[in-house]
């Protein structure tokens, strides 16, 4: 009986240990990229040096709809969606739906930028995901969120590769969770070493037992996400609508496949937006508006998660007289578990249920997966080292991932400010400037032999680049953190002062990381426990 239990324990422990270890550095790349995601909204305030004013409270909405409208083909009208942009202008698209050339359907029509004084300040004819991936202002955000999402593989791949991911770092956690024996001792068990430093093996024992409900979570929810948008919607639209996707979007939307189109003058739209903030006690994210102008026409205000809620709400309202109709659900015509759900998990992956509080604590807890991840991989680098050193290319491999991703994400943020500066594409020089990063670190990871100095230079870099962005958004912007305080640009003021902490995080690691190595030169004769603790 004892034998099974223990060829149990192995057998779960080497799950647990090659579910991390053979996918390890691309789920620390899924991890670290969503820890940055989850702030990929304040970021790309950050990035303009913007602050978020609520336009659609302000400006003179149904004026511009009624102008756009003149000047834009019938065949666009078909809806219309409005949101705030990232430069203080209200981005108007007004579009019909159609496939793409990758045979997805998508949004084809004219997208206007305004200014609140309701100027035109840019006109952009194509489809939506084309004017998306095109956007200049959104170059940085929409980068650093693709990373996450699908790896920048083309499609499907990267989703499918993430959802493997996902399912690995589930399995891992739900294993870590088995193995612990003494789950309540690890949650607060840090044992140290003769020189009173913590083991860090126990370490990372703690960061992840402490992490495993996080991560479970994470790891189930993004999962849902790579494989319903791989999987999922073509296969329902294969199998229940046989291949129309434009049918099923219908039904998943609860739209009647047959409107009246008689034109029909619409309710002023600034008065049902104006009602739709007062029930939510919050502005919209955005609205759309379907067949506007004609006797079939609705708007629907969609509201991230207020004050006391988790999930999205969508109040829908009779563009005809301006009426309250309903709260729409999420998914389909009327209530279900499964649009509940399908709400939840959004807000839970990404933390947005609180506004920047939860944020903040959903990205300290992938910070300390990220350190689980890297604790994990380094301590199995060292074990095996000492028995075999043709090992110590796996030591290497973690510094050139661990610490050279952070470097690369920090370079593209340079080359998105650069470029903004030199007038070029800042949708090409992002990637552009990642890519050469991640070339120069490839270079440096064979040319340096000195598996300590590497990580100390690459760290060093990490550090003086978070110094060096804020320089740049203050050059690119002329927008200080005095001015930001007294405009209430909260988003700015956390991204700085967040570089500014990791950039003093990196010193004080480089500092540490020094004086541990001097210690380690002078006592040549090191104990196994202190061999499996170091940290190259």
């Amino acid at each position: 009986m004892t034998d099974s239990i223990r060829s149990k324990a192995k057998a779960l422990l080497s799950l647990h240990s090659w579910s991390g270890i053979v996918l390890g550095m691309l789920l620390y790349a899924v991890i670290f990229t969503g820890s940055v995601a989850v702030v990929s909204d304040e970021i790309g305030e950050w990035s303009n040096s913007n602050a978020h004013q609520n336009l659609m409270l302000s400006s003179d909405m149904d004026a511009t709809i009624a102008l756009l409208t003149e000047q834009t083909p019938e065949e666009y009208r078909d809806e219309i969606t409005v949101y705030e942009g990232h430069r203080q202008q209200l981005v108007y698209f007004f579009h019909t739906h159609k496939q793409n050339p990758s045979g997805d359907m998508d949004d084809y029509g004219i997208q206007y930028q305004v200014s609140p004084h309701g100027e035109i300040v840019q006109q952009v004819e194509g489809f939506g995901s084309e004017i998306y991936a095109q956007d200049e202002f959104n170059a940085l955000s929409r980068f650093l969120v693709a990373i996450h999402t699908e790896l920048h593989l083309p499609a499907p791949w990267g989703l499918i590769l993430t959802g493997i991911l996902g399912l690995s770092m589930l399995i891992a956690a739900v294993s870590g969770f088995l193995i612990h024996r003494n789950l309540f001792t690890d949650l607060f068990t840090i044992r140290k070493q003769r020189d009173g430093k913590a083991l860090k093996r126990d370490s990372h024992t703690v960061a992840g037992t402490w992490s495993i409900p996080f991560a479970i979570l994470l790891a189930f929810t993004g999962s849902y996400f790579s494989f319903a948008t791989a999987f999922g919607l073509p296969a329902m639209a294969m199998v229940a609508f046989g291949g129309d996707q434009e049918a099923m979007m219908h039904t998943l939307v609860g739209e009647a496949p047959n409107l009246s189109m008689t034109s029909l003058p619409s309710a002023n739209l600034d008065l049902m937006v104006g009602d739709a903030v007062q029930r939510q006690s919050a502005a919209p994210a955005f609205i759309t508006l379907s067949h506007w102008g004609t006797e079939s026409a609705n708007m629907v205000a969609f509201f991230m998660p207020s004050a006391g809620k988790v999930g999205f709400d969508q109040l829908v309202y009779n563009g005809s007289n301006g009426h309250f109709v309903e709260y729409k659900p999420l998914v389909g015509t009327v209530p279900s578990a499964g649009s509940a759900i399908l709400s939840l998990i959004y807000p839970i992956h990404f933390g947005t249920f609180a506004g920047l509080f939860s944020k903040i604590i959903w990205v300290s807890l992938g910070v300390a997966a990220c350190y689980v991840t890297i604790t994990g991989m380094q301590l199995y680098a060292v074990r095996h080292e000492r028995y075999d050193s043709s090992w110590q290319w796996l030591s290497r491999f973690n510094v050139w991932g661990f610490f050279g991703l952070p470097l690369c994400s920090l370079t593209s943020a340079i080359g998105f400010f650069v470029s903004g500066a030199m007038g070029a594409s800042q949708s090409s020089w992002t990637p552009i400037a990642f890519v050469i990063a991640a070339v120069l670190i490839s270079i440096l990871t064979l040319m340096i032999r000195n598996i300590h100095f590497l990580k100390q230079l690459i760290l060093g870099f990490n550090g003086l680049f978070c110094l060096v962005l804020p320089l740049l958004r203050f050059a690119h912007s002329d927008v200080g953190l005095l001015q930001a305080l007294k405009q209430g640009m909260t988003e700015l003021m956390f991204v700085d002062l967040a570089l500014v902490v990791i950039a003093l995080w990196c010193f004080y690691g480089i500092f540490k990381g020094e004086k541990f190595h001097q210690a380690q030169r002078i006592q040549p004769e090191s104990s196994p426990l202190q061999v499996a603790e170091v940290v190259r």
